[in-house]
């Protein structure tokens, strides 16, 4: 594994830190906002799960608008002024919260926030798929997953100490001053996107921009691989939020555990994340996405379904560490697969669908879990048993998928 990283791109290593940095300044603040909003403010989980709904459609939106503006202008330019724009707004977010502002503007912030976010998250991945062959992806996806989940192994730890020192608003500063930090390694990388010429004189931003999601979403439907890749990304967003959304709410509020102590679950699924992907895709290496994505997406539903049966830290622990497990075979499986099937010219494109779709599934999952909880909360097992069926249903998508694969490579007989 070494020797493979060490013959990646240095583009690759730069958006990894980029990743990583941004990651962890963000996981200071979001793992602990529902909770605020929740527990702090009082409103109930299902209005939370609606300003989440709301925020997340605009980041599906605003993914699949710029992947497709990628391919034309370039992967640089959306990446870092998205990193820097988003600073700002992250740092309004915490003076709001700071001065316990109406629960309409933080809702309204969120959502340019998450707007911003998905001018960064396709792209980033895009330019990776850009710079390596297809024998790369694997570990170039892995080293991807290993610094987001870096960020992911100190964010919530330190945020959680944090809020014990200082007020919840003012710790979203330090989260700012990440990702500008990352705003500034990204303005290092070379673009392996030149920019096209404007169309009949006209500039390219001026271009048709309205109608294609639409375009893309009908010729993603139209292709019978991309379309289970699509549904089986769907299921797996809307079943994988939960451990964002509504795992944290349901530890504090039911289980009864401290803040802090969400924040070292979430920070062992990093580091957990940091020891096993190295084996992972050794692992990944030997199995190809054909056998990884059905066995990944099943262990997911395991390990929601034994968070059904937490009554503590521990079980909390067991639960994530089963996650963590799916998550390491999973992700960089699932980045492969769509550099695989999407056409090379318009890659950003066909990360920007990709991401279009897993938004959406992201949106709807803090509403779903939000629901679950206020009506079957106190059934503990039933609820994540619910919540585990989603995963049943992402591992038959990538069962179908990995055969119509299979059919594809083999060919007519």
């Amino acid at each position: 594994m070494r020797s493979q990283w060490a013959a990646l791109d240095r583009r690759v290593w730069q958006m990894a830190f980029a990743r990583s940095v941004n990651t962890m300044g963000l996981s200071l603040v979001m793992a602990f906002l529902g909770i605020y909003i929740v527990e702090t403010r009082g409103y109930p989980a299902w209005l939370y799960g609606v300003i989440a709904l709301v925020a997340n459609v605009g980041q599906s939106l605003s993914s699949a608008w710029a992947g497709n503006l990628s391919d034309r202008i370039g992967r640089k330019p959306l990446i870092t002024t998205s990193l820097f724009v988003r600073s700002a707004v992250i740092a309004a977010l915490g003076t709001q919260v700071f001065l316990d502002a109406p629960l309409w503007s933080l809702a309204a912030n969120m959502v340019v926030s998450s707007a911003l976010r998905g001018c960064f998250e396709p792209v980033a991945y895009a330019l990776v798929a850009d710079v390596v062959t297809a024998e790369q992806r694997i570990p170039a996806f892995g080293l991807q997953r290993m610094s987001t989940n870096l960020g992911w192994a100190i964010g919530p730890a330190l945020g959680g100490v944090l809020t014990l020192v200082m007020p919840y608003g003012l710790v979203f500063y330090v989260a700012a001053t990440g990702m500008i930090i990352a705003g500034f390694v990204t303005l290092g990388v070379v673009d392996p996107v030149t920019q096209r010429p404007p169309r009949d004189g006209r500039s390219v931003a001026k271009t048709s921009e309205k109608h294609e999601l639409r375009k893309a979403l009908r010729e993603s439907s139209h292709d019978p691989l991309l379309r289970l890749l699509l549904a089986g990304t769907f299921l797996c967003a809307l079943l994988e939020t939960q451990m964002f959304s509504t795992f944290a709410i349901y530890m504090t509020d039911e289980i009864g555990i401290a803040k802090s102590q969400v924040g070292w679950l979430y920070t062992l699924n990093g580091a957990g994340v940091l020891l096993l992907q190295v084996p992972a895709l050794a692992l990944l290496g030997r199995w190809g996405i054909t056998r990884t994505l059905p066995w990944a997406s099943l262990f997911d539903a395991v390990g929601f379904a034994l968070i059904g049966a937490a009554h503590g830290f521990a079980g909390g622990a067991i639960a994530i560490v089963t996650l963590t497990c799916a998550e390491v075979l999973f992700d960089p499986a699932h980045q492969a697969a769509i550099a695989e099937v999407g056409d090379p010219a318009r890659r950003g494109r066909t990360y920007g669908t990709v991401a279009f779709v897993q938004m959406i599934g992201i949106a709807m999952a803090p509403l779903l879990g939000g629901v679950l909880l206020d009506t079957i909360g106190d059934h503990h097992v039933g609820m994540w048993l619910a919540i585990a069926t989603i995963g049943l249903g992402q591992t038959l998508c990538f069962i179908a998928f990995v055969r119509l694969r299979t059919s594809q490579l083999r060919g007519p007989p």
